[in-house]
């Protein structure tokens, strides 16, 4: 497609397009004939030239000037493993050509084309491409080539509503409720036209929005060109004629009118599409059948067209396909219609830019936090948004650009300089900026601003940047055109900015303007896998390698973790596969050795509903007691429907941003901890994940969260922390989160009580204890400067850690990207007009989550009326739950339901950690390893502390159902707590709270089966206070925190043991993610698909056969665990006849009781001695102790099974 129209600017030789791919200038993508990068191009149409017989050529430099429509080409890759090179395409266009295959129809790719335009706020047009396919391939007849065709485009109107009125919050779930439409639709009920008649469809072709086209044969036509060439033969209006040309509309020759075919008539008329438009493409095609008479079958049909540019030596060309594809290009041509049409329906950036303002910029409040700004700054920042959304190119506007992403060519590629040495190595890397130019006019050598999407108008000492831009390029695919300067509404390349811009950014020629908002991106790093260098001396190649391909790739995520390894992670094996070439080729230029792919899991607990045969002791109560035995907490963990957890999943992007603007007051000073409201984050690193980092040469991690994450733990970190500036200086920055092993723990600066706990842990572990999970991110910060930061050239070093896309707060700026808002609450990433559509999707979410919670009847609706916190990081899919507005009581229930964490239990954990951790041959009966020695110890004494005589109990009403009022499910809780009980006992209370949230956070961030994130749990809790029975005054209680430490830091090391403990008491699930995965095959085929299905453990969810072919379609849920090298062993059983795409779906638990062991005769007949199956192992806890392995967590499997004692004899010489 993009070859012919390069190829109507003269561009390329007319026999070389649809060979030369100009736009896929990389090797693999030649060999493999798919796009993996976008590439950019300016074409400029000139409306009637590609009719004329010279073509564009023949028209003059004044007719191009006076006619001609300048045109940024962007062409993004159409392969799903590549969806962020079309969200790097979308922030920078204005409107979007949509291509749909005719035979495959609508694939999982094109439901996220088509929300990342929606979300961007894209114009939308659509070309329905191959339809010689229909005609050589399926061999349909032109009314089953119409009926074909009319589905599709029906199909696509139905997600775009679908997307308008936010009926289906999951992508895969769209993909799956589209399909049940069409097929209700073509069983005859009447389901799949309810949506079409409450609104206009979005594509019509008698609108001319739509094209049918075959790129490889050069033609397109839209309803409007027909309608034009007809009308004079037909006699009829042109304008009617195109209206009548879609639908149910034939024309009769002996009166001249055009009538409307009544249902019982269908037979008799013929519609105008199929008689005036398919049926002409239909008898030239047959001359591609052996024994037609090409010369005179095509000498006619010029003659009829009047196609003069033809001539007799064209029609000689031994070849029929040849001669076929000349008339239809000049009948025809392709250029013409696409590009006509991108003019007439494709609004140009001034007409563009106030309908996409709202996206761009969200509203200011948000952005500012609430922080005034002086009269003079706050009218800069609106002349700034003026000419965003007037697309000014007043040289005095203020000069916004837009950075999408960061491209690497051979510095052998720029455009030499006159008074410039050539490159002293002609293959080394050049990093360039591309972006778009939104607002002034951008000129070389200019100085810039580098504003990171963190970034606040109000501070602007803090995540700006200066440099100087270092040469200015139009791209022009394989090439690049040095320019001087750029006005607003153009794509540019930009140099000199290499070293100040990590993935993304906005560029501005002063201080006073917001960022725009980061982009979004429709899937999460899913295939992980860790690189070494083969040689240990070339390491230093391969971490600035590293450095390089973090930057080159919008979407890659490069994780170091504490035991040194690098892990590398990708949207699909695709996408793995070329970044690892390209490490390998270009940036490390070394030797790799990697690492089978990484699987990413969670963690939960049985719920009855989902396995309803299975069963299951109900979970126990645990009871645990600080260090000083003064206080004494008791958790119970409760199952969460999937549903519920789903639907916090998918929208943790919008939670955050609602997290944010409750936490934007200014009158709030959270820079003082103790002050601090528990569900308020502090200033330097806040529970939303801030950082913050002062000076001009600094830049803010970025995130990207996902609805699944990745292969690691839910907060782990990533090359982006430690960024060194030009001048060689670094800034290190604190961020929350951790790497994989050490499942990325909340800060220790997070809280006074949140350091407490680190030090009151540090005063009780053992040093030496394995992979414990309490690490600080300035210690994986620290880590990441030492062995990242001494690696760099030219003072810009891969950065040392970066958050995974599933982190908190997405900051996609200087030196990331991201997928929801920042951590300042500042650019969202779903901010409509205003905060009112904002409010609208709380109110979306909550009636999803009311109606899952009832669906599910067990309960839940109760529970979302109780959630004091969710988990990790306060977005997760996790509750804490408040007991202050409960009438339960977990001290009152049997001891027979309650776990003490008592001496012998944990003298059994010290002594025996791996079966501690996970439960020993017969279930979890001890506590996890994570309980060390000396911690053992204190517990036993504050055992016999709380237990002794003289002593009352208080209990405490834990939390506010503070999350449950900001997700509207709950009204909101007055904060001036009117039953305190006195200052002193308030400042306990706080006290036992604050360690609480902390611990439970830590808790749900590494779980106790793998380390891995907890999944749909929630956590009922109350807590008593041990204190001298008569005592009224709090200061004489003896806290101990000379001893142990803080007092909030002993709640939180004892709360965060209890809450892993009592997800093992509560029948611990393993949650693995689940692919939507269709299969396109032929029937011959069948078999090898289903047992390739079957030996991966899919579950198919619906199969067809396509209409008018022997193609069937099936729709299956994959593990993503059985994932890897589906493609090509389904390409192997099926011989090629069955393609595959894959796009993540949901989190599933897995209905494996990992602990279970055959006990009867009965049950080792059916599950044998390994408790799955006869000869097979456990598969859940087969997939926990990789895990643990490949983290270096103990595990319980025995090296040796069978050994007998080695006898030596002396040797006598």
């Amino acid at each position: 497609m993009s070859d012919h129209l390069i190829a109507s600017n003269g561009l390329i030789h007319p026999k070389l397009v649809g060979e030369m791919r100009y736009l896929d200038s990389r090797d693999d993508e030649q060999a493999r004939g798919i796009t993996m990068k976008s590439s950019s191009i300016s074409l400029l149409y000139v409306p009637g030239a590609a009719y004329r017989p010279d073509g564009p050529r023949s028209c003059s430099e004044e007719e191009k000037a006076a006619k001609g429509y300048l045109m940024n080409l962007i062409d993004s890759p159409g392969h799903v493993d590549f969806c962020s090179e079309v969200s790097t395409a979308a922030r920078l266009s204005d409107g979007a050509l949509v291509l749909v295959d005719a035979v495959e129809g609508v694939c999982i790719q094109t439901h996220a084309v088509l929300r990342q335009a929606w979300e961007e706020k894209v114009q939308l047009c659509l070309v329905v491409n191959k339809i010689d396919r229909l005609i050589l391939e399926l061999q349909l007849q032109p009314h089953e080539a119409y009926d074909r065709i009319k589905g599709i485009i029906t199909q696509v109107n139905m997600i775009v509503s679908a997307f308008e009125s936010e009926n289906f919050m999951s992508e895969a779930d769209a993909v799956l409720a589209h399909e049940n439409i069409k097929a209700n639709a073509d069983a005859g009920t009447q389901q799949g036209e309810v949506d079409l008649e409450d609104k206009e469809d979005q594509f019509q072709p008698q609108l001319g929005n739509v094209a049918f086209a075959s790129a490889h044969d050069g033609w397109a036509f839209r309803i409007s060109q027909l309608a034009k060439q007809y009308a004079d033969k037909l006699g009829c209006n042109a304008a009617a004629l195109e209206q009548a040309l879609w639908g149910d509309y034939a024309f009769q020759a002996k009166t001249k009118r055009i009538i409307k075919i009544k249902p019982d008539q269908t037979h008799k008329h013929k519609p105008l599409f199929v008689q005036l438009a398919l049926e002409p493409l239909w008898k030239l095609y047959e001359v591609c059948n052996q024994g037609t008479d090409v010369k005179a079958v095509m000498s006619k049909a010029v003659k009829s067209l009047s196609l003069t540019q033809i001539t007799d030596r064209m029609l000689m060309h031994p070849d029929a396909r040849t001669v076929l594809r000349s008339i239809l290009k000049a009948w025809l041509p392709l250029s013409e219609a696409v590009l006509s049409m991108a003019v007439e329906h494709l609004p140009d950036p001034a007409s563009a830019a106030p309908g996409r303002l709202a996206r761009l910029l969200p509203p200011q409040q948000l952005h500012l936090k609430g922080l005034q700004l002086p009269k003079d700054l706050q009218q800069a920042l609106e002349s700034a948004e003026h000419g965003v959304e007037s697309c000014s190119t007043s040289p005095e506007a203020p000069c916004v650009v837009y950075v999408s992403k960061m491209v690497a060519v051979p510095a052998a590629a720029l455009p030499r300089q006159e008074g410039r040495a050539p490159p002293q190595d002609p293959s080394q890397e050049v990093f360039l900026a591309f972006g778009r130019v939104f607002s002034g006019v951008l000129k070389d050598g200019q100085s810039v601003h580098v504003l990171s999407a963190a970034y606040n108008p109000a501070q602007p000492h803090l995540q700006r940047q200066i440099h100087q831009v270092d040469g200015l390029y139009l791209m022009m695919g394989r090439g690049l055109d040095r320019l001087h300067q750029v006005p607003a509404g153009n794509v540019i390349a930009i140099g000199g900015l290499g070293t100040a811009i990590l993935k993304s950014a906005t560029i501005t020629s002063s201080p006073a303007c917001r960022p725009l908002a980061p982009m979004l991106f429709q899937a999460a790093p899913i295939v992980r896998v860790a690189v070494e260098a083969a040689l240990p001396s070339e390491l230093p190649r391969l971490v600035e390698g590293l450095r390089l391909l973090n930057r080159a790739d919008p979407f890659l995520e490069v994780t170091l973790q504490d035991k040194g390894e690098y892990v590398l992670g990708a949207a699909g094996e695709v996408h793995l596969e070329t970044v690892i070439k390209d490490l390998k080729e270009r940036f490390a230029r070394i030797q790799l050795q990697v690492s089978p792919p990484l699987v990413a899991f969670r963690e939960s607990v049985f719920l009855q509903s989902e396995s309803p045969e299975a069963i299951v002791k109900p979970p126990k109560v645990i009871e645990a007691t600080t260090a000083n035995g003064v206080c004494t907490i008791r958790i119970k963990a409760v199952a969460l429907p999937g549903p519920v957890a789903t639907a916090l999943d998918e929208n943790a992007d919008l939670i955050r941003m609602t997290l944010s603007a409750m936490n934007s007051s200014p009158s709030e000073d959270r820079t003082d901890a103790s002050n601090t409201p528990l569900s308020q984050p502090t200033a330097d690193t806040s529970v939303n994940g801030d950082t913050v980092m002062v000076g001009t040469d600094q830049q803010t991690d970025s995130k990207r969260p996902g609805t699944v994450q990745d292969a690691e733990s839910n907060l782990e970190t990533a090359a982006d922390a430690v960024h060194l500036s030009a001048g060689g200086e670094s800034t290190s920055a604190q961020l929350p989160g951790s790497d994989e092993s050490s499942s990325a723990q909340l800060p220790a600066s997070l809280e006074s009580s949140s350091a407490a706990a680190e030090a009151s842990q540090a005063a009780t572990e053992n040093s030496s204890s394995s992979q414990d999970q309490s690490h600080s991110m300035a210690e994986a910060g620290s880590n990441a400067e030492g062995m990242l930061g001494s690696q760099g050239g030219s003072g810009d070093r891969l950065q040392g850690v970066q958050h995974r896309a599933e982190e908190v707060n997405g900051v996609h700026g200087a030196n990331g990207r991201t997928k929801g808002t920042n951590d300042d609450g500042g650019a969202t990433s779903s901010m409509e007009e205003g905060g009112s559509l904002a409010s609208g999707k709380v109110g979306i979410l909550k009636q999803r989550l009311i109606a899952a919670a009832k669906e599910a009847k067990t309960g839940s609706p109760e529970l979302l009326k109780r959630i004091w916190s969710l988990g990790p990081k306060r977005i997760g899919p996790n509750f804490l739950l408040s007991s202050e507005t409960t009438s339960a009581n977990l001290f009152s229930g049997p001891d027979a339901a309650v776990v003490r964490l008592s001496a012998k239990q944990e003298k059994k954990s010290a002594s025996h950690p791996a079966q501690a951790d996970l439960g020993g041959p017969g279930g979890p009966q001890v506590e996890d390893p994570a309980l060390r020695p000396s911690e053992l110890a204190e517990a036993d004494a504050h055992s016999e502390l709380s237990a002794r005589a003289g002593t009352s109990q208080v209990t405490l009403q834990l939390g506010r159902s503070e999350a449950s009022a900001m997700l509207g499910l709950a009204p909101q809780s007055d904060p001036t707590r009117p039953n305190s009980m006195g200052p002193e006992w308030d400042r306990i209370k706080h006290s036992v709270e604050s360690g609480i949230m902390h611990g439970y956070q830590l808790a749900t961030a590494a779980g106790p089966l793998c380390d891995e994130p907890m999944w749909g749990i929630a956590f009922e809790v109350e807590a008593r206070l041990n204190v001298p029975e008569g005592e009224d005054n709090p200061g004489n209680v003896n806290l101990a925190e000379e001893v142990y430490g803080p007092f909030s830091g002993q709640v939180t090391s004892t709360a965060r043991q209890a809450f892993r403990r009592a997800v093992l008491e509560g029948g611990p699930r393993l949650v693995e993610a689940m692919f939507l995965c269709q299969v396109s095959t032929a029937s011959e085929a069948l078999s090898g698909v289903y047992a390739v299905l079957g030996r991966r453990r899919a579950r198919v969810v619906r199969e067809e056969m396509r209409e008018g072919s022997d193609l069937f379609s099936i729709h299956a849920y994959l593990p993503a665990q059985a994932s890897f090298g589906f493609a090509n062993d389904m390409r192997r059983q099926s011989s090629g006849a069955a393609s595959a795409s894959l796009m993540l779906s949901h989190w599933e638990r897995l209905q494996i009781d990992p602990f279970f062991m055959p006990v009867t005769e009965e049950e080792r007949e059916e599950f044998g001695e390994e408790g799955q199956g006869v000869g097979t192992a456990n598969l859940a806890r087969t997939m926990i102790d990789e895990v643990r392995r490949r983290k270096g967590l103990p595990t319980d499997k025995k090296v040796v099974e069978v050994s007998t004692k080695q006898r030596t004899r002396a040797r006598k010489v």
